[in-house]
């Protein structure tokens, strides 16, 4: 169940992490900040069907057509935390790597008020809100949260106990 979990997981951080990168480089600077953001928070809960995927497959291919609500949820768990790990590292070198460029992206569309905000509001911050140590956190927890509703909901509709199996015979 441990090679499924990081398999599952993996992948589904990679799938964000492409379709991350893939929005920086196509869509963010073309489309702005609020069409940018909503692809982001697509493509991590389009990532995060690895998580009924993987369930899945734990229960119709390696568990003889049964999985608990608990299994199920654990395997789910397993899997969000990797994919949120995967997706820390991707925010973690992107912050490194694209910091500045990112502010300034930030700043493009807003009117003369907006900036002054947003220059106020980046004054306010603590030196370490871009650092990108935390903007691994905050895109940790950020993908485990989705990941944790993502999950609930593939635990109870994927569950399937061996008394239903048995009865459907």
């Amino acid at each position: 169940m441990k090679r499924l979990i990081i398999k599952y997981g993996i992948v589904g951080g990679l799938i964000s992490s492409a379709l991350g990168t893939l929005n920086w480089l196509l869509v963010a600077r073309t489309f702005g900040v609020q069409v940018s953001q909503a692809l982001g928070y697509i493509s991590i809960t389009l990532s995060l069907l690895c998580i009924p995927f993987g369930v899945r497959y734990f229960r119709d291919k390696l568990n003889k057509e049964i999985v608990s609500f608990a299994q199920a949820f654990k395997i789910g768990l397993g899997i969000t935390i990797i994919a949120a790990i995967v997706m820390a590292i991707h925010s973690m070198l992107f912050f490194a790597f694209q910091k500045d460029e990112f502010l300034e992206w930030q700043r493009n569309d807003l009117s003369q008020a907006d900036l002054i905000a947003f220059n106020q509001q980046l004054a306010q911050m603590p030196e370490f809100a871009y650092a990108p140590w935390f903007q691994g956190i905050v895109m940790f927890f950020m993908v485990f949260l989705i990941g944790a509703v993502v999950n609930v909901i593939s635990a109870l509709l994927l569950r399937q106990e061996k008394e239903k199996s048995e009865n459907s015979i």
